[in-house]
């Protein structure tokens, strides 16, 4: 069976039959059909109901054309792979990141700069509401969170932990929250990711979800936002450990409910779901995934070991 035949009959399929693919490749009508046929005649079997009305596959047509598709994708895939491994890798990477990530993953990247001097890297504040990631042109995505549609897929690298800020000025202000549901009666800093997204926080022990319907919240679209406000003493903030550890240090924000509430955050990398993904990227996504838990580690992040690594869609 040779190639061509296979991306023949991909034509018929897609083009609607013989007559149309005819004039898609500008060849002859019997051409086309005696190509088919010969397809039929080598594995015995009739690819096409040539008594239906309007053109249609048979069964074993619809086999025949979802396998013959994938070979040819992934002979598609083959040949660009061989393309880059005769080039240098070079070229750009567009990188949309929230801030605070940048923290761990600023040292993992000029390494991989270091590895890969001809690679540009074009970084992206991905402080941004969620419903618009999907309409940013990007390479990578470096979240904690996962995809927010279909087309997109990720690879879970590892875990940060989160808990519950405020500063001191506004605890001594307004009291301490002894227990979740308490935080009703509080002002909260609350990040909103979506329009549609329910306003509520999650704790542990037991988990449970605490409806924030009722309180005074302020609704910011970005964690360095939610970061400003809780050490200007605005309220109550989810904040990823990693950020608030400078606030900590200085003193300006303090830690609520002894981490008895501190949750896991998963980091993903996100990018476009598609047949092939640029060599650097490819290299890039593996490079961070290998370097992660090293440099969580030094951040006290507690990551996943690298064995839990899975892909999410």
């Amino acid at each position: 069976m040779k190639l061509d035949s296979l991306q023949l009959f991909q034509h018929v399929v897609e083009q609607g039959g013989i007559t149309q693919t005819a004039d898609f490749l500008a060849m002859p009508k019997s051409s086309v059909s005696r190509k088919v046929k010969a397809l039929e005649e080598q594995f015995n079997v009739q690819l096409i109901s040539r008594s239906a009305r309007y053109f249609t596959l048979t069964e074993a047509g619809e086999i025949f054309y979802e396998h013959s598709r994938e070979i040819l994708t992934q002979l598609k895939v083959l040949e660009q792979e061989m393309a880059d491994h005769r080039q240098e890798i070079a070229g750009k990477i567009s990188i949309l990141c929230v801030s605070p990530l940048l923290k761990c993953f600023g040292e993992i990247l000029r390494d991989f700069c270091r590895q890969y001097p001809d690679v540009e890297l074009a970084f992206h504040a991905q402080e941004v509401v969620q419903r618009n990631i999907p309409k940013r042109r990007f390479d990578l995505l470096i979240q904690l969170d996962k995809p927010v549609t279909s087309n997109l897929i990720g690879k879970t690298i590892g875990q940060m932990y989160a808990d519950y800020y405020a500063s001191p000025e506004y605890l001594a202000e307004h009291g301490t929250p002894t227990d979740p549901e308490t935080l009703i009666n509080h002002r909260l800093i609350f990040r909103e990711l979506s329009q549609d997204q329910p306003k509520q926080w999650w704790f542990q022990n037991p988990l449970r979800s605490v409806d924030l319907g009722s309180a005074n919240i302020t609704v910011v679209d970005s964690s360095d936002m939610a970061l400003t406000l809780a050490r200007q003493g605005f309220g109550v903030a989810i904040l990823p450990d990693i950020q608030a550890m400078s606030a900590l240090d200085t003193q300006e924000l303090v830690s609520l409910f002894e981490q008895q509430h501190r949750h896991c955050l998963p980091v993903n990398l996100i990018y476009h779901n598609r047949e092939h993904i640029p060599r650097r990227v490819r290299l890039l996504i593996d490079f961070l995934a290998k370097h992660f838990a090293e440099a969580a580690a030094k951040y006290q992040l507690q990551p996943e070991s690298l064995a839990d690594q899975q892909d999410v869609d």
